[in-house]
C-alpha cells in the first residue's frame, strides 16, 4: 500500500520562524505535514478542520497548535468559494521548530510550562473562548512587528497558550504513533468529496469508487489511514455540519437532520449524542444562553 501523507517544506528556512497574516478567498489545501510546529488562527473563518483522525467544524476566532508531523488542512464552507469579493478568510499562521531560539532556551526551569505545551501538541491542542481571543491577537501582532519585538511577542504568545484553562486535545494519541507518511491526494479527495456531498444518501460503494478501490480495500484503507470507520467519518462530518446549523439557525431538529443527510432523524439524534455528549436540543440550548 502506497503510504499515505507527504511531508511539505514550509518557510520558515534561515529565519527563526515564519510568520503570515493573509486576507483569501477561502483556506483549501491537502492533508500535509511539516517538521515544524504550526499556530493557525482564523480571524474570520469558518469550515471543517482536519487535525489527524479529529474532524471537526471550525469557526472565527479558531485557534490551534499542530505539532510537527502531524498531518492537518483546514477547508472552508461553500460561501468562500462562491467568488463573492465581501466575504474572504483572514487568517495568522506562525511557523516555528521547537529551538527556534537555541537549544539550550526550552531546558530553562522558567519554560517548564511551554515545554508542556510542545509535548502536548502531537495531538494538536484547540485553545477556546476568551483566551483564543486573547492570544490570537498577540498572534497577529507577531506578524505586524520585526526584530526582537517579533520574538519577544511569541514567546508571549506561547505563555498564554500554557496557561490556557480552556483547551481540548485534538488526534488520538494512537493515531499520532501509528500514521504513515507519503501520498496525501487521495485521503484529501476522499474527504473533500464527503464535506462536498455530505447532506445526501453518500453511499460507501460511490466513496470506494472515487478511491479506485472495491468497497473491502476501501474499508481497510480508511481505517488503517484515520484509525476510524467510513461511517464513523461520515457521521462526524455531518454532525459537524448540524452544529454550524443549530447555532445559526432556527431549523426544527427533523429539518437540520434532513439537511445534513440523516433519513431518519432517531438515528441522527443518536449519532449527535455520541458525538457531542449531549441531544441537538441542548446543543442549541447551551448557544443560546451564552
Amino acid at each position: 500500500m502506497k503510504p499515505i501523507f507527504l511531508e511539505k517544506d514550509t518557510k520558515v528556512g534561515e529565519n527563526s520562524f515564519y510568520t503570515r497574516y493573509a486576507e483569501v478567498p477561502h483556506t483549501y489545501n491537502q492533508f500535509h505535514f511539516h517538521k515544524e510546529y504550526e499556530l493557525l488562527y482564523n480571524i474570520e473563518n469558518s469550515g471543517t478542520r482536519f487535525i489527524g483522525d479529529s474532524i471537526r467544524r471550525f469557526s472565527n476566532h479558531d485557534l490551534v497548535l499542530v505539532g510537527p508531523k502531524i498531518p492537518h488542512y483546514w477547508h472552508s464552507d461553500d460561501q468562500y468559494f462562491m467568488g463573492d469579493p465581501t466575504i474572504k478568510a483572514r487568517v495568522v499562521l506562525v511557523q516555528f521548530v521547537a529551538n527556534f531560539l537555541g537549544d539550550e532556551f526550552l531546558k530553562a526551569p522558567e519554560m517548564a510550562l511551554i515545554r508542556n505545551l510542545l509535548d502536548r501538541a502531537i495531538q494538536g491542542i484547540q485553545i477556546r473562548g476568551d483566551e483564543a481571543r486573547t492570544i490570537g491577537e498577540k498572534l497577529y501582532q507577531v506578524t505586524q512587528l520585526s526584530g526582537w519585538k517579533k520574538v519577544m511577542v511569541l514567546i508571549e504568545a506561547l505563555c498564554l497558550m500554557s496557561e490556557a484553562k480552556d483547551f481540548i486535545l485534538l488526534a488520538s494519541r494512537g493515531f499520532c504513533e501509528s500514521h504513515k507518511v507519503g501520498n496525501e491526494e487521495r485521503i484529501s479527495s476522499i474527504f473533500n468529496h464527503i464535506i462536498k456531498n455530505h447532506h445526501r444518501d453518500y453511499k460507501l460503494e460511490e466513496a470506494a469508487e472515487l478511491a479506485n478501490m472495491n468497497p473491502s480495500a476501501f474499508c481497510r484503507y480508511i481505517k488503517k489511514t484515520t484509525s476510524k470507520t467510513y461511517s464513523e467519518i461520515l457521521n462526524e462530518i455531518r454532525i459537524g455540519f448540524a452544529c454550524k446549523m443549530l447555532i445559526n439557525t432556527e431549523d426544527s431538529i427533523s429539518q437540520v437532520a434532513y439537511t445534513c443527510g440523516y433519513q431518519n432523524v432517531p438515528y441522527f439524534n443518536r449519532q449527535f449524542r455520541s458525538i457531542k455528549d449531549k441531544t441537538p436540543m441542548e446543543y442549541r440550548m447551551n448557544y443560546k444562553v451564552r
